[in-house]
């Protein structure tokens, strides 16, 4: 449960953020988009209770194990701990911003998607002070936390929203102009506050792998390559297929490249309710290893053990498959299928994490 709530607070989050910036554009550097009226207000309204279910979880766990109520144990974390404090600003700047994407008149007011992604802005900070990269590093980690999760937001917003509620092609080559290097700029602001986030998170990489937290970041790390894959053919192949074939329909392809942020953004979702080992060994006297590294790990298993990356036959046979996915998702896009494209893409992260499994030694 409380992991579909998290992947459905960050897509409520980035559908919030594409849709309002896309208001500020003008209609000649964008398709027709059209977006339910209550999408929004759904969207806002939904964050402080999706963000309420991590807390509630919490309240219910140390309730039994300090032998206290649900609702003291619930008063004492709005009170005194961060994620609590936190909510309740969540809470207060979402019914605001619900009620004013409610508002016929505030809607149809041309500054409206300022306010409101003035007020997203402080809900993304309120996030990131929430963080579990926060309660290691203050202000560090406050600071990375939000910038990832913006970068990431505005991104896959944008992606989401003319991929899915686009109502025809039109001025595609103008949106891509400028939405590619938005693109850009939010991949490697994503990029570079994920690594800096793992600096303090998890510092033991490989060996976290060993963990369920660090199977989820590799599969996090990996399906990204299928996701920047789509985001070069989309942004930078658009314009001489485009050329070469008139009947080119690029919202598929769009489609298609958030299918697979859709599931970077659950592998995200997973790893932002789990704690991140700091220390594996330590880590491990406490929490059982992932059955996935068990089951795929060639050597025998060991607390204690330190995991290294060495090139093998096996893994280097995975790898060529993930580069020949890979090739296959250029293919496609010339050849006009996207939907083999996308299996293509998912094949090459499943190939890649194989390779990188079968390639571990103790």
């Amino acid at each position: 449960m409380i992991y579909i709530s998290e992947a459905l607070l960050y897509i409520s989050f980035a559908l919030l953020t594409g849709t309002l910036i896309l208001r500020l554009v003008p209609a000649k550097n964008k398709p027709e988009i059209k977006t339910p009226a209550w999408l929004l207000p759904a969207c806002a309204l939904l964050i402080p209770v999706l963000s309420f279910v991590p807390i509630h979880e919490l309240a219910l766990r140390f309730s039994t194990e300090f032998e206290l109520s649900y609702m003291e144990m619930l008063r004492s974390i709005l009170a005194d701990v961060s994620m609590g404090k936190a909510w309740i600003w969540t809470l207060l700047g979402s019914l605001g911003l619900t009620i004013l994407l409610s508002l016929k008149a505030f809607r149809e007011d041309k500054h409206m998607p300022k306010v409101a992604l003035f007020i997203l802005f402080l809900l993304i900070i309120w996030l990131g002070y929430a963080s579990h990269a926060s309660s290691l590093s203050a202000f560090k980690g406050l600071v990375v936390h939000s910038a990832h999760f913006l970068g990431f937001s505005v991104w896959i917003g944008i992606l989401f929203v003319a991929g899915w509620f686009s109502q025809n092609d039109h001025h595609w080559a103008a949106f891509l102009k400028w939405f590619s290097p938005v693109a850009i700029v939010c991949v490697l602001l994503t990029l570079i506050a994920g690594f800096t986030l793992m600096t303090f998170t998890t510092p033991q990489y490989v060996n976290s792998w060993m963990l369920p937290y660090g199977q989820m970041l590799l599969m996090k790390h990996l399906l990204i390559l299928p996701l920047l894959l789509f985001a070069f053919t989309n942004g930078f192949l658009y314009k001489r297929k485009a050329a070469t074939d008139s009947s080119f329909k690029p919202r598929p392809w769009i489609k298609a490249e958030g299918i697979v942020a859709l599931l970077v953004l659950a592998a995200t979702a997973s790893l932002g309710q789990q704690a991140p080992p700091h220390t594996v060994r330590e880590t491990l006297q406490y929490e059982a290893p992932s059955s996935l590294f068990t089951s795929l790990f060639r050597g025998s298993f060991s607390p204690d053990m330190s995991l290294s990356f060495t090139w093998t036959l096996e893994g280097l046979l995975m790898f060529a498959a993930a580069l020949l996915m890979a090739c296959g998702v250029i293919w496609c896009h010339r050849s006009s299928r996207p939907w083999s494209a996308l299996s293509m893409g998912v094949l090459c992260a499943g190939f890649a994490y194989l390779g990188a499994m079968f390639s571990l030694s103790a």
